[in-house]
């Protein structure tokens, strides 16, 4: 059980890790290029991953 534990929290540092790299990744794209240019960018690969999975939709049920 102590093996357990220590292994998830190991995959929970990593999971952190990455996350913190994300958020300075962004910060720093954001101050390269500026909010807009990144904004656009990211919207433009929402719409992507949205095209690829067209059946993925949310409805209201009326």
């Amino acid at each position: 059980m102590e093996l357990f534990q220590a292994e998830q929290r190991v995959l929970d540092a990593q999971m952190h890790a990455d996350y913190y790299r994300s958020r300075i990744a962004f910060c720093e794209a954001v101050f390269k290029q500026g909010i807009e240019q990144v904004s656009d960018q990211r919207k433009r690969q929402e719409d992507a991953v949205h095209e690829l999975r067209p059946g993925l939709r949310l409805t209201a049920t009326q």
